[in-house]
Order: structure tokens, then sequence, then C-alpha cells
């Protein structure tokens, strides 16, 4: 038996890569709910908005359980460390930047016309301009993201 001692203290969960991924991750699903939510009725789709949002998380599901499964692990770590407010705390301050965010992408892609606007975010979705891959931004940071989540 190995005295505890000599175990390794764990890897701290939370850390700034980690959590603009999982930040970028939960921003773009927002923003594709939101525009499902308000957007495709108003431009003449017959699709849910809860199936045009899941055919987005499909998509994009290596990153979505990705960012789901970090914020779980960094608000448990917050817990262990100062109790249930942090917890709380860094879930409430995730969410508002989630949001923040979110919200501001959602106002300049909705300015002016409201239908060319719904209809040229559905279209970016559609296309996979939200979607990540190679050739968005923080990719290496999402693909650590992944891969720390699949340990």
């Amino acid at each position: 038996m190995v005295s505890s001692a000599f175990a390794q203290p764990a890897a701290p969960v939370a850390s700034p890569e980690r959590d603009g991924a999982a930040l970028y991750v939960a921003q773009g699903g927002l923003i594709v709910t939101r525009l499902a939510s308000e957007c495709l009725a108003l431009v003449g789709r017959a699709e849910s908005p809860d199936s045009f949002t899941r055919t987005w998380k499909q998509r994009n599901e290596r990153y979505v359980n990705a960012s789901v499964r970090y914020m779980e692990r960094r608000v448990q770590e917050a817990v262990a460390v100062g109790g249930q407010a942090q917890g709380d705390a860094v879930q409430a301050a995730f969410r508002k930047a989630v949001q923040d965010n979110a919200e501001a992408e959602l106002r300049s892609l909705l300015q002016g016309s409201r239908t060319d606007g719904c209809m040229y975010g559905i279209t970016l979705i559609e296309a996979g301009a939200l979607d990540i891959g190679s050739k968005t931004p923080q990719f290496k940071q999402l693909e650590a993201l992944a891969e720390w989540a699949a340990r």
C-alpha cells in the first residue's frame, strides 16, 4: 500500500484557458438557443427550437459535453475550497458572462430588420459558422478542454 504522504495532490480543475473555452461553448449554445426560439417561426421554419438547438449540440457534442463537465467540476472544486457560497458565486459569474456575451452578439446580429437578422443568424448556424472546428479562433483551448474532460 502507498502511504498517503506520497500521494500527489490533484491538479486544480480551474484554469483561465478552460474557463475561456467553456465560456465560448456555452455562449455559442445560448446564441443558437435564442435564435432558434426567437427566429424560426419568424422566418417561416417549421422545426421546433428544441430540435434546431439539439442538432447544433449534436454537431458540437465533444465540446458541449466537455464544457458541461468542466463547469460541474469547477463548481465542485469551488465548493470544496470555499463552501457552497463560493460554488454558487462561480456558477453565477459564469452564467452572467455567458449571458452578457451572448446578448451582445445577438443585439449586433439582430439590429436593423429583425427578419433579415433572424434569416442571417439561422443561415449562419446551418452553414456551421458557430460549429467548433480547426478554424475556430480558440480551437487549441477548446480541444485541450475536450481532452481534459475525456480523462
